[in-house]
């Protein structure tokens, strides 16, 4: 197996003047990344920074995010991504639970990393690009006198090589280790279940690389497969039309809103897609009539794809050859297994709905720092996704529900308790929930119904202002619902199923 930098090693010394990168700004070659990484890898040693330590990257989707990833990558370092949508809360809790030192940012997401920084004195350098601000160490000056040249440290399989940080539903961050192992064996299973060749494939990126889909299913396997990445910043429905007819893209992954977004834009007259060979959708199930209506406008096929950060790629796919069940998330690919178990662990008859649990190389090392829930999920017989899912006769995968309240917006997970404790801060809540009702683009988007305290019901624009103040934009409620009483079982516990059926009947009405 190849760990991550002596992947990028082999794509430099094969394709070291091909073109890896295409933005709307630069052109960026496999040997001029790899120069870049080394200088920002000189940088980071000279911090101190060694193998195993956790380095934050805290930068919009762009090429120095890039440069970031894979200078921890040559140090053997823990590259720690994080979305340039969390603000102060999420970010200190991030860095006080992995002791980071080093954090890199720019102009647009310094501010919250200083203001972690004072609270949490264990990170000692705020790393900046764009130039100097006070408080923080202005990066340019520091990479112009570093050295384009790196020994790579050696990587072992079971080193941990990325750290993807996600709210669980406590409510506290849950940061999935991926190995060395587990982000090589995906890598070479997807390649092999995309059908790619070798040296020939261009991808268009729209996937934040902050995130898991984007770095690992579109920045890595880019990297692994050889091939070019036009990637933008941001979602813009014409442009990224365009820039498949320009760049002549073969493959293309995105959420299942983007594609509601591609069918709603495309022009016949305007659009020529014939480059592309395929496309495939994650993150939420996608409706079957957008996959009608997706590949025939595009003439490709747009396969469903299952997978998660805690088994790293995607670990089913629907067949590109062969029979295809349409709404099933397809077949295991590669190493990934699939097994649905009851609430004791003890696999299913099939048809029978339970569980999903994935095993294989493919599965990463846990959750950081986390012992109790990484017992709990991460079995010896597999991971435990929280997936509510079945297998046919066929073995053909299913998603039917989540096991937990998590609700899936445009891509975006949202685990409501942590919007909910929130909630629970603001003045005017008594008592408060947050559920998913159902959206045509988006899939879903949150709302929160809230029990108002006496005399203080606040505005419905106040409490989505107050979270998109607190938590990324994402997470805040769309709409506010009112109510006098919540409807609880025989526990206590407030019953979500019965809010969300009130909403979608009407009974519930958004407050304005």
């Amino acid at each position: 197996m190849e760990c991550l930098n002596e992947m990028l090693t082999r794509a430099v010394r094969i394709f070291g003047n091909k073109p890896f990168l295409i933005t709307d700004a630069e052109t960026i070659t496999y040997a001029e990344l790899n120069r870049k990484a080394a200088r920002l890898s000189n940088v980071l040693a000279s911090l101190g920074v060694k193998k195993g330590d956790s380095v934050g990257i805290y930068l919009p989707s762009n090429p120095l995010l890039i440069d970031g990833y894979w200078a921890c990558q040559k140090l053997g370092a823990i590259s720690t991504p994080m979305s340039v949508m969390y603000r102060d809360t999420e970010i200190r809790g991030i860095i006080s639970r992995t002791d980071m030192r080093v954090i890199i940012t720019d102009q647009s997401t310094f501010a919250y990393a200083k203001a972690a920084q004072a609270k949490i004195h264990s990170l000692k350098h705020i790393l900046l690009y764009g130039g100097a601000l006070e408080g923080g160490t202005a990066l340019e000056p520091l990479l112009a006198g570093a050295s384009d040249q790196f020994a790579d440290v050696q990587c072992e399989p079971g080193d941990t090589a990325n750290l993807f940080f996600t709210s669980g539903t406590t409510g506290l961050p849950k940061g999935a280790m991926q190995s060395q192992l587990s982000q090589y064996s995906t890598l070479r299973d997807m390649m092999v279940y995309n059908r790619f060749r070798f040296g020939t494939e261009v991808f268009l990126d729209v996937l934040p690389l902050f995130n898991n889909f984007g770095a690992t299913v579109k920045m890595n396997l880019c990297i692994f497969s050889g091939a070019t990445m036009v990637m933008h910043e941001r979602w813009d429905t014409r442009k990224v039309l365009d820039a498949i007819k320009r760049y002549k893209v073969s493959f293309f992954a995105g959420t299942p809103t983007m594609f509601v977004y591609l069918c709603n834009e495309f022009d016949a007259k305007r659009d020529d897609l014939s480059s592309l060979r395929l496309a495939v959708t994650g993150g939420a199930p996608v409706p079957v009539e957008i996959l009608k209506q997706f590949e025939q406008s595009f003439g490709v096929r747009l396969a469903q794809i299952y997978g998660a950060t805690e088994s790293t790629g995607y670990n089913t796919g629907e067949p590109l050859i062969g029979v295809r069940r349409l709404g099933s998330a397809g077949l295991p690919i590669g190493s990934s297994s699939i097994e649905i178990v009851d609430d004791d662990g003890e696999p299913v008859a099939l048809g029978e709905r339970g569980e999903i649990r994935i095993s294989g190389d493919c599965v990463g090392k846990g959750y950081w720092r986390d012992p109790e829930t990484t017992a709990k999920t991460f079995t010896a017989k597999g991971w435990l996704s929280g997936d509510i899912g079945y297998v046919d006769a066929e073995g053909y995968l299913y998603i039917v529900d989540r096991k937990k309240d998590l609700i899936i917006s445009g891509g975006y997970n949202i685990y409501p308790l942590e919007v909910e404790d929130l909630l629970y801060k603001h003045p005017g809540v008594a008592v408060c929930a947050l559920v998913g009702v159902a959206d045509a683009v988006k899939g879903e988007i949150p709302a929160a119904v809230i029990v108002a305290k006496p005399g203080n019901k606040p505005r419905p624009g106040e409490i989505i202002d107050y979270c998109r103040a607190h938590v990324a934009a994402y997470k805040a409620p769309r709409q506010v619902y009112f109510i006098d009483a919540m409807p609880v079982g025989p526990s206590g516990k407030i019953l979500k199923r019965e809010l969300r059926v009130w909403i979608k009947e009407g009974r519930l009405q958004a407050a304005v």
